[in-house]
C-alpha cells in the first residue's frame, strides 16, 4: 500500500515510474 501514495509522488513531479 506504501506503492500507492509513492507512485503518486512522483507522478505529480513529473516523474512517472509506474504506469497508473
Amino acid at each position: 500500500m506504501s506503492l500507492v501514495p509513492i507512485v503518486v509522488e512522483q507522478t505529480n513531479r513529473g516523474e512517472r515510474a509506474y504506469d497508473i
